[in-house]
């Protein structure tokens, strides 16, 4: 009979021994080496012959090394604003404003859209005058009032009445957002915003938005248009980001002082000290990939 012949995988014995010999440097109350490089140069002097890539490769599954290891310096964010029809949305508030006599009349509130970059004075706080403001609107940008499909406004009176006459008109969905008013200093200002204002809101609708990379003039010309990151990315985004996987494990990165209430501390980990898996992502155009997850309680690396 022949003896059993037992076939060993040199590359798997190699791991288990870089594995367990790097436990007992890095691990050691003496150890705890911040980089690959540093726990190389203790592993050569120990007479191991590991190169600094396997060292490296080792190295980042561990936990303790991954939730200090610095912030990385650029960090896209994510917007996605799911609207893309140019005044498809309007966010719309009444801010006070001084006193100005501008003729014979004076204007005591200005009707601001947030989306669109344009103010109107008012004469009066009431559903009628605001009515009127949002048919300007549309007139100073030369669009019917139909394109408008959502109107975002708080809980002002002054947006119901006529106000809600035109929204039941043009068949508007009306949705309540929670916003603080703006109140300005009683000092003396300059009353040149109502003459000037023509003038000002032109030249702000050809000036370039940094968020959709074109000014809104031309933004209302095209049937969508897409919002980039708020920070810049140096790489592939979007459909063209090489996508996590539902097996991969992910960490989180943590503000200043988070764990600690807002104190921050020098020994303050960078890094979530819980692993999560991904459950599902979400992409959109011109944005970074935004995963949702769900936590594991499991270390990233069982040997």
């Amino acid at each position: 009979m022949h003896e059993p012949v037992i076939f060993i995988n040199s590359q798997k014995l190699r791991e288990l021994d870089i594995s367990i010999d790097l436990q007992k440097i890095y691990y050691h109350p003496s150890g705890y080496q911040r980089t690959s490089k540093k726990l190389y140069d203790v592993s050569y002097k120990a007479g191991f012959d590991f190169t600094l890539i396997e060292v490296q490769e080792w190295l980042e599954k561990q936990l303790l090394h991954l939730i200090h290891k610095p912030r990385p310096r650029y960090i896209p964010c994510a917007s996605f604003n799911k609207i893309t029809v140019p005044m498809k949305v309007i966010q719309a508030d009444l801010c006070y404003m001084p006193h100005d006599k501008i003729g014979n009349k004076i204007y005591k509130y200005a009707l601001t859209s947030s989306r669109t970059k344009w103010v109107c004075p008012l004469t009066e706080r009431d559903s009628a005058s605001v009515a009127k403001g949002f048919i300007k609107l549309f007139k100073f940008y030369n669009f019917p009032l139909t394109r408008m499909a959502t109107l975002q406004t708080d809980y002002g009176p002054e947006f119901y009445g006529k106000c809600e006459e035109l929204r039941i008109k043009y068949n508007w969905a009306f949705f309540i957002q929670d916003a603080v008013e703006l109140l300005l200093p009683p000092i003396e200002r300059c009353r040149a915003w109502v003459t000037d204002l023509t003038i000002f809101l032109e030249k702000l609708d050809n000036t370039v938005t940094r968020l959709i990379d074109m000014p809104p003039a031309e933004a209302r010309k095209l049937k969508h248009v897409y919002a980039m990151s708020y920070k810049p990315r140096y790489g592939p985004m979007g459909y063209d980001e090489v996508r996590l996987t539902y097996s991969d494990s992910v960490l989180y990165l943590l503000n200043p002082g988070e764990l600690e209430g807002g104190r921050r501390r020098v020994t303050d980990m960078n890094w979530s000290p819980q692993i999560y898996h991904i459950k599902e992502s979400l992409i959109q155009k011109n944005q970074p990939e935004w995963p949702k997850t769900f936590f594991c309680p499991r270390r990233i690396d069982d040997s």
